[in-house]
């Protein structure tokens, strides 16, 4: 009797683990993130803003948009110094569909890391911010003038 009642809660506790073990083996990322992480899913979100994975802007912040599936939990971290340091804490996707957070440029060249994670699916987008001078702003829009001036 006493062996019978050990193979049962043996039983018990292998079927505790088997059961625990997917839950806890997806890796969710908290505060930091390789830059190296990759997701296992392309599909969770699609980034609206910037239309391609890099922009420039003479701006001080910039609005990341996406569009994703309700539930899908999104984070944003910037990379800084071979790591993804979490800047904008997680929000979750509404009936809407729609993602949308601003972030500060300080820097001339900004990287940021778009994490998504839904029910055991991740996916990793990376974005690349420059922030441009004023100046260099006002000197394009001034040649472009020129430019169309000569034209006419």
């Amino acid at each position: 009797m006493f062996t019978v009642k050990k193979r049962l809660i043996s039983l018990i506790l292998a079927l505790l683990c088997a059961v625990s073990v997917p839950c806890v083996s997806y890796a969710k990322y908290d505060s930091t993130i390789p830059v190296y992480a990759q997701g296992n899913s392309s599909n969770l979100i699609y980034i609206k803003r910037p239309q391609s994975h890099s922009a420039s802007t003479s701006d001080k912040t910039y609005t990341i948009s996406a569009v994703g599936t309700k539930g899908t939990k999104v984070k944003i971290f910037r990379e800084s110094d071979g790591v993804g340091q979490l800047i904008k804490s997680e929000k979750e996707i509404g009936a809407s569909g729609l993602y949308s957070t601003v972030v500060d440029l300080t820097q001339d060249v900004n990287s940021f890391i778009v994490y998504a994670e839904k029910g055991g699916t991740d996916q990793v987008v990376k974005i690349q911010i420059s922030k441009v001078k004023q100046s260099t702003v006002d000197k394009l829009k001034n040649l472009t003038v020129n430019i169309l001036n000569f034209i006419k």
